[in-house]
């Protein structure tokens, strides 16, 4: 038996584990863990980003950050090969996990897992 309780997340109304991406497939291919990428808010790409569970295109940052945080502990509750981490705040992402909940290096909110895929 599992000594541990597991954290229940509500999953009504969550399409993505995360709320930004990058411009393409495989952009963590061929760098390496001091490079940083540009990301871009998915809520900026759909038509009505509230009803696919994402943020107000006109939310504030502690909105978009504590969303992304809360999707984050979800993404981190699995094992997903090759994650890396990102910043839903200065849109940017890297590929070093270990930086994981560690200070982004422009705001120093806590870093979120980010999926390349």
């Amino acid at each position: 038996m599992w000594p541990f309780q597991k954290k229940k997340i509500d999953m009504k109304g969550i399409s993505f584990s995360q709320l930004d991406s990058t411009e393409g497939f495989d952009d963590n291919q061929n760098i390496n863990p001091d490079v940083w990428i540009e990301t871009t808010p998915l809520n900026s790409m759909v038509d009505d980003p509230e009803t696919m569970g994402l943020p107000s295109p006109d939310a504030n940052e502690d909105e978009i950050y504590r969303l992304a945080s809360e999707l984050s502990s979800f993404r981190e509750s699995i094992s997903i090969p090759n994650d890396g981490v990102y910043c839903p705040i200065c849109h940017i992402a890297n590929i070093d996990l270990d930086k994981l909940r560690t200070p982004c290096p422009k705001c120093g909110r806590e870093l979120l897992k980010f999926g390349w895929d």
